[in-house]
């Protein structure tokens, strides 16, 4: 019972962190970052009037103290597992103060760029820690399905190219860099502009590694496929990589041709993260099948061969 409850906790926690993605989201894509100019308190007080900027703000700093006391009673949960657990525990809530400290560094400090970006990191590197813990409390018969090295090896570039790829759009984002080409599929006329802002390169970098990440998650998602024969769940997890690939390629296009509009460029940050955690889980339910040398059994040969007899 005390499994399943801590399985069910870490399972909670994990999404409401994607939640609170969006939500931060949100705060960002509305220009509500500053709209609590202190910190930790909005404007003196923690229930101040939600209207306005204040509204997304407020309730940005709410659900993230909510995140915060769901990881501590699962740590808490988790030290009642053992010392390994109990590790996994404490390092999730040493990630859930961090964040904190973050977000207060960036209403302190107005919006540093680089304390934003490193903002939307930590909140992808806790999520993917609690889908490793929900996946350490899994139930002892869940055993991973063994597949090729080289499988693993791609599953976990993929996931760390949509990681990287995650931080160059959150990068763009801050530094205003939405809006830098308007168009599609080309940026000003050029896969790769010269003679430009370098705006306008970053924003042309994240659209061609988009073409890189996405072609590495199709792979997976094909080798995951063929591998995973039987097992539905692993199955479906190989489905829904090229499926969301599409809907983010959708959605980044419908940002640009909305000029930024509120719901598909928050959707853009929920698909990003959804397509991560899949390839965490992914990468977490298979192990590198052992290499098995084949030998061709010997024969034992007699002591004495028998006489053959010669005919002329």
């Amino acid at each position: 019972m005390k499994l399943q409850t801590a399985r069910r906790l870490a399972i909670t926690t994990a999404c409401a962190t994607f939640g609170l993605l969006l939500i931060g989201g949100l705060v960002h894509n509305t220009r509500s970052s500053l709209a609590c100019p202190d910190w930790p308190l909005c404007f003196g007080s923690a229930f101040p009037k939600m209207v306005g900027g204040v509204f997304y703000e407020h309730s940005h700093r709410l659900a993230a103290t909510t995140v915060g006391l769901l990881t501590v009673a699962l740590a808490v949960l988790l030290g009642l597992r053992g010392r390994r657990m109990l590790w996994l525990g404490l390092g999730a809530v040493g990630l859930v103060v961090f964040q904190g400290v973050l977000g207060g560094l960036t209403v302190i400090y107005r919006l540093p760029t680089m304390v934003s970006t490193s903002h939307l990191a930590v909140s992808l590197i806790f999520f993917c820690l609690l889908l490793y813990i929900a996946f350490q409390l899994r139930e002892p018969d869940a055993a991973p399905l063994a597949v090729s090295p080289s499988l693993r090896r791609l599953i976990a570039i993929a996931a760390g190219a949509v990681f990287l790829q995650s931080l160059v759009g959150a990068l763009m984002r801050h530094l205003g860099a939405g809006l830098a080409c308007i168009d599609f599929p080309m940026c000003r006329g050029a896969l790769w502009p010269t003679g430009v802002h370098p705006s306008v390169q970053l924003h042309a970098a994240h659209r061609l590694f988009a073409v890189v990440a996405g072609a590495l998650v199709c792979g997976v998602a094909v080798k995951a496929w063929r591998a995973a024969e039987g097992r539905r769940a692993l199955r479906a997890l190989a489905v829904a990589l090229p499926v969301v690939v599409l809907f983010q390629i959708a959605l980044g296009v419908a940002s640009i041709l909305t000029f930024l509009a509120v719901v598909p460029v928050t959707a853009h940050l929920g698909g990003a993260a959804l397509l991560l955690g899949d390839l965490v889980v992914l990468f977490l339910a298979t192990r590198s099948a052992a290499t098995v040398t084949v030998t061709a059994p010997q024969r034992a040969l007699p002591d004495s061969l028998p006489e053959r007899e010669f005919h002329a």
